[in-house]
């Protein structure tokens, strides 16, 4: 058995469903979402009317909502580029970006992300923008290949997205999706990357028509797709992708990443020669596939509980399909197999053949019921294909939605999705349920949380704390995984907020409460912390029991200090009392403060101070040995002078623990005071106060260096509301363009 590989993140936008959640609750439901046009809605998208009044004209098609619609400013781009980048290219960039937040992983220069994609072949560029006047001028063709040719639409997110591990687009007709979800897993195994967002997208052009359906074709004459049925007539093509997000199962279970289902194995291969023609399928060529991947995976064939087919409902595709699936699991198992003890779905029912994203599209659907523990039903089935001989398989049709149980003994659920592509590659996944994840453990303590969340703009950021106060209310106790996966699990974005809790239910009504005290900031400015010292005499400096429990930096600061001062009482000293001065006491608390802030806070490099406080600010920027500010502070000697750290955009952070600051020249410029608490039993609480203000001005916290109350685990949080607009160039017909052309003369 090869390595297992884990899938830790979802994105799907599928016609009549957003997200996964919307998908979800359509294939429960029992939902067919292809949909009925009107011939008022097909003129509108410039379809002939000659061939509308055809007989034989089905008024069908899988479509999307807001198919044209991209949040251009959340990914870095400009109007213009928007508008003459390819919707599928958009399309598979939201994707890969919202199944990485579901993961809760965001873009890093230590983590290798590969990019595995596809899509349909480009008319957008032919269309939309070659056919339109006057764009060609602007756009030129190399702007025209860039920006919609499929050779670059991985490694266009890989770009947009800073992913730097393999971007690789895969062009294989129907099945290039799940053989990018194959070639993921060998990059995986292989260590050419570390993670790996994998997926295709189509977006049916021209979009929004029907078809004229040719008897013997593939496609439906009604409109409807009926996989495995005795009145199957073909498939429905539309538009919609999905996404998922890889990584190798043994890290994501050592790095606390939700494990939503395993990639046991997989397979590819070539029909070859082995059929009637070139687009014909081969039982012998799929029959193969299906057996490497078992084999690849270690999986007993009796033990499949289930297999999403490639089910193009035709009634030639359907019954090879079926024979070979029973073919290869006969010979991969030494068991009986029970008559109809396996149950065959197809996705197609519900959303149409999408072409090369259809296999994602039954990958996904297959992760969801393991997930649920159930299988939905396959729509539009009310009678088995007689050419099936299902009475005589393994198998039966999904036809409601079933329980899914565990095996004997408590085998996990396991499955296989199979997609199939003209011209014959072939591809097959076995997926098995998740394993059960380790456990937290006991919390070392119980204190508050920091929830954090960011946007491009105010409105993004009211919709995303609307959603974590929903997603809150239902939290329970893991209020640390939501706020470790809202910490590490997203990119810092220019308007932020923050927010210091002590349970969910505390946070879902505070977030709820258009009052309730939540820290942010709008004004989008990225400030570097500068730490500002204030005289060492400044009242209320203390030590920080709290502190120096959970941050080793902190006590190790404060037994450093005991070390050389006077009367000092030993290395593990760690009591306030000692040293006993006010002034000692201010330059041990500062210093101590410093030590731990510069361990959360990698950019507050630069120091400052005013009156005696240059001597902490001079030991922290190592222009002053410790000895000798010990030295200094027995003798009264005169200060250095303040280092000099000049910062572009400074956010102050005034290191006087257990002061409010109040009687401290303050330069120009925000000024945060870390640890602004009067009791000792606030000092974490206080602490968290400070890196959710400095975060929300605009500092960067190394949120990993946090510590933890217990194991933490990465989580689904809410996913980013983008703020999409439309950007569309209308497709003009030949003869647009030859009245264009005349009226320029």
């Amino acid at each position: 058995m090869r390595d297992p590989i884990a899938i830790i993140g979802l994105a799907a936008r599928l016609p009549d469903a957003r997200n996964i959640e919307d998908f979800w609750a359509n294939l429960v439901a029992g939902r067919d979402s292809i949909h009925r046009l009107t011939d008022e809605q097909l003129a509108a998208t410039g379809e002939d009317p000659q061939l509308l009044a055809h007989h034989r004209y089905v008024r069908a098609r899988p479509l999307l909502d807001d198919v044209w619609h991209f949040d251009h400013r959340y990914f870095g781009m400009s109007e213009r580029e928007a508008l003459l980048r390819n919707p599928q290219h958009r399309l598979f960039l939201e994707l890969c970006s919202t199944a990485l937040q579901h993961a809760g992983q965001a873009p890093d220069d230590d983590v290798q992300i590969g990019v595995y994609g596809t899509c349909a072949s480009d008319r957008y560029a032919e269309d939309h923008i070659r056919a339109h006047p006057g764009l060609m001028p602007l756009v030129g063709e190399t702007g025209l290949m860039l920006g919609n040719n499929a050779d670059y639409l991985a490694t266009f997110v890989s770009h947009r997205l800073g992913l730097t591990g393999p971007g690789i687009t895969v062009r294989t007709a129907c099945s290039s999706s799940l053989v990018a979800v194959h070639l993921a897993c060998q990059g995986l195994r292989l260590g050419d990357c570390d993670a790996a967002v994998v997926g295709g997208v189509e977006i049916e052009m021209p979009y929004g028509r029907g078809y004229k359906h040719v008897r013997g074709g593939i496609e439906s004459a009604d409109g409807r797709c009926r996989p495995l049925d005795a009145e199957a007539s073909g498939t429905v093509f539309g538009s919609g992708g999905g996404v998922v997000v890889l990584k190798r199962l043994e890290d994501a279970l050592a790095d606390g990443d939700t494990v939503h289902a395993v990639i046991r194995g997989s397979a590819v291969n070539n029909d070859g020669a082995d059929k009637a023609t070139f687009t014909s399928p081969s039982a012998g060529g799929q029959q193969r596939v299906i057996a490497e991947a078992l084999a690849a995976a270690g999986v007993d064939a009796a033990d499949l509980d289930y297999v999403e087919l490639h089910g193009t409902a035709t009634q030639v595709g359907d019954p090879v399909e079926v024979q070979a699936l029973a073919e290869a699991m006969r010979c991969m198992t030494d068991r009986a197999l029970p008559a109809q003890d396996c149950v065959i779905g197809s996705v197609k029912s519900n959303i149409g053949h999408l072409g090369p994203a259809a296999g994602i599209a039954g990958l996904i659907k297959t992760v969801l019921a393991l997930r649920h523990e159930q299988i939905p039903p396959t729509v539009n089935f009310r009678s088995p294909n007689p050419l099936l001989n299902l009475d005589e398989s393994p198998f039966r049709v999904a036809d409601r939605l079933l329980p899914w149980p565990r095996g004997g003994a408590g085998a996990p659920r396991r499955a296989g999705v199979s997609s199939f592509g003209f011209g014959g590659t072939n591809a097959h996944v076995v997926l098995e349920e998740a394993p059960e994840m380790p456990a937290c453990g006991e919390p070392r303590w119980e204190d508050d949380e920091l929830l954090v969340w960011s946007a491009h703009d105010d409105t993004a950021l009211a919709q995303l704390r609307s959603s974590f106060a929903d997603t809150l209310a239902d939290a329970g106790d893991t209020l640390p995984d939501v706020a470790f996966t809202a910490q590490v699990g997203r990119t810092a974005l220019p308007v932020r907020a923050a927010l210091r809790v002590s349970s969910a239910e505390e946070a879902a009504a505070l977030l709820a409460d258009p009052a309730g005290r939540v820290t942010t900031c709008s004004d989008g400015v990225v400030r570097q912390p500068v730490l500002l010292f204030p005289p060492l005499e400044t009242a209320g400096q203390r030590y920080a029991p709290r502190l120096a429990e959970r941050l080793p930096g902190y006590a190790e600061a404060w037994r450093e200090c005991a070390k050389h001062l006077p009367d000092r009482p030993g290395p593990d000293a760690t009591s306030e009392r000692e040293p006993r001065t006010a002034t000692v006491t201010g330059f041990a608390a500062q210093y101590a403060l410093a030590k731990a802030l510069t361990g959360l806070l990698p950019e507050a490099s630069r120091v400052s101070g005013t009156g005696s406080g240059t001597i902490t600010a001079s030991v922290v920027a190592g222009t002053l040995d410790l000895a000798d500010a010990v030295r200094m502070l027995e003798e009264g000697t005169s200060p250095p002078p303040p280092p000099t750290s000049p910062s572009p955009s400074p956010l102050w952070v005034l290191c006087a623990p257990g002061s409010t600051g109040a009687d401290t020249a303050h330069p120009t410029g925000p000024v945060v005071t870390a640890l602004a608490r009067t009791g000792p039993e606030d000092d974490w609480r206080a602490l968290l106060d400070t890196l959710a203000a400095v975060w929300a001005a605009g500092g960067t916290v190394d949120w990993f260096a946090l510590p933890r109350p217990r194991r933490t685990s990465r989580v689904a949080v809410p996913t980013y509301p983008y703020q999409r607009q439309e950007f569309y160039v209308p497709a003009f017909t030949s003869a647009e363009v030859e009245r264009h052309a005349a009226a320029r003369g």
